[in-house]
């Protein structure tokens, strides 16, 4: 029951003592939920209407979390007064077009917001049933030749707006794997090997930022994206915001993903210096990598494997390609310049890019956001990629809607 995360639905009302859910790695909370409307403020016409209401509050709740009604197991209901059952009742049963989960009802409470109903719930996050047709992904690779390399990418899916994934030094575009399928069911998804990654060149080793920002536009010119949702882990965070400082009009949101991307403030600054001297030298351990929390990597050794396997095929050299990061930086004038919505994920545990780095960062640009995952280091995406997804998924709905 470890490695929660904490769901926020930005646009329905809440107490900011709690969140709007949990989540484990198998079971959704929902928090007790009330018969609000806009802000904090309850729908009129008593019990009935306050629990149709609740019912549709949570059920964004759960689309938020990547579930459905249909993955609740149980309900729990809390009346004000035990008289108006009947009511709730009546409005409860309409709201199921299907067999309703499992429940049980307490009378004669006192609930916040002088509200008559508060209905909370468990789901599952491994769906019971599925009535949904599988439908083939179709997946397209190439090459594009750009500045004397070949550069390598992969499209899967198709329609909505692309999501361009862009991998750290640890991977290459296999590292998204636990992405690439659940967004591509409604999406179009790009991911590529940066150079001396994967299936990219590198004869003339220059493989880092410089390059790597004109080397993305070759592929998405290529493929005639002109607008998409970017996403940088690490390294890639560093192409990522390039790309958008670049070519504003083609970013429609960036997600940085345990990464500064190079922007760097005196507050960032303090909060590096405070980080403990590591190694960054390959391991001989099995599964063992500085990008990988070590909870991880004991508890699942074949997927840290997997990581650590990933991240040594191609010829780019960590120990090169890190200095060239972090010699190319932003500062607030950069920063300003980034109006889109933002997202920064990052592991509570990350050691390269600490939490309060990431928060520093978000102070920096104009509309961005910070969540952190529980229990992981560097690569939440990797390393609980449920709970990722889950999240990136809300903020892109989230940007959807503007």
């Amino acid at each position: 029951m470890a490695f929660t995360n904490r769901i926020i639905v930005e646009e329905l009302g809440r107490l900011p003592q709690f969140a709007h859910a949990g989540l484990t790695e198998e079971l959704i909370f929902v928090s007790g939920t009330l018969g609000t409307g806009d802000g904090l403020g309850l729908v009129e016409g008593g019990v009935g209407p306050q629990t149709t209401q609740a019912l549709r509050n949570i059920g964004r709740i759960l689309e938020a979390s990547g579930a459905s009604w249909d993955h609740v197991v149980k309900a729990s209901v809390y009346l004000a007064d035990m008289a108006e059952f009947a009511a709730m009742n009546e409005a409860y049963g309409a709201f199921f077009t299907a067999t309703p989960p499992a429940r049980i009802t307490v009378g004669d409470v006192g609930l916040a917001l002088g509200a008559r109903v508060e209905i909370e719930c468990v789901a599952s996050r491994v769906p019971r049933t599925s009535n949904v047709a599988a439908t083939a992904l179709i997946r397209r690779t190439g090459f594009v030749e750009h500045d004397s390399e070949k550069l390598y990418y992969e499209v899967v899916g198709e329609g909505g707006v692309p999501l361009v994934l862009s991998h750290g030094a640890g991977g290459n575009h296999a590292a998204w794997y636990q992405q690439v399928a659940p967004f591509a069911r409604d999406r179009t998804v790009v991911t590529w090997d940066h150079r001396g990654y994967g299936r990219s060149t590198d004869r003339a080793n220059r493989s880092g930022p410089e390059v790597a920002v004109g080397d993305l536009l070759a592929i998405l010119d290529h493929l005639g994206v002109e607008r998409a949702d970017l996403v940088g882990q690490s390294m890639g965070g560093w192409t990522t915001v390039g790309v958008a400082l670049e070519r504003p009009s083609l970013a429609r949101s960036l997600i940085l993903a345990d990464t500064l991307g190079g922007f760097m403030s005196n507050a960032i600054a303090a909060v590096l210096a405070e980080r403990p001297t590591m190694s960054l030298a390959r391991s001989d351990v099995l599964g063992s990598h500085p990008a990988l929390g070590r909870a991880f990597s004991a508890r699942e050794p074949e997927r840290a494997h997997l990581y650590q396997t990933l991240g040594q095929m191609g010829t780019a050299d960590a120990a090169v390609i890190l200095p060239r990061l972090l010699a190319v930086t932003h500062g607030e004038d950069d920063a300003a310049h980034l109006t889109m919505p933002v997202l920064c994920i990052v592991g509570d545990r990350d050691p390269l890019f600490p939490p309060a780095a990431i928060r520093a960062l978000v102070d920096l640009l104009p509309d961005a956001r910070v969540v952190e995952i529980s229990g992981c280091g560097h690569s939440p995406y990797f390393e609980d990629p449920e709970i990722w997804n889950v999240i990136v998924r809300q903020f892109l709905a989230e940007v959807d809607r503007t």
